[in-house]
């Protein structure tokens, strides 16, 4: 499955926390809080449950799942990865 994360944190950490947690499910960061990819639903849940408690009331996280057919529907403008690139079958790895 492909997910589509975006938030909008107040807290340092908890921000920071979030980057790191999209990246070990192996989701790409498109800008500073957007981050799409192929993942499995566990890792996405793991996210979830790991952040949910940090949030405060102010704060946004989306995570929008997109089956096959809408990915390759997916319109990308503008200066980013080549949507083949986005579509790799293993998560992405940082070093």
């Amino acid at each position: 499955m492909y997910y589509w994360i975006a938030y909008d944190i107040a807290g340092n950490r908890t921000r920071r926390l979030a980057a790191k947690w999209c990246k070990q499910a192996g989701l790409l960061r498109l800008q500073r809080s957007v981050f799409t990819g192929r993942s499995d639903a566990g890792r996405i849940r793991e996210l979830e449950t790991n952040l949910k408690p940090l949030l405060s009331p102010k704060d946004r996280f989306l995570i929008l799942p997109m089956d096959k057919s809408a990915w390759e529907n997916l319109l990308l403008l503008g200066d980013h990865p080549s949507k083949t690139w986005l579509n790799r079958s293993e998560p992405f790895k940082y070093f």
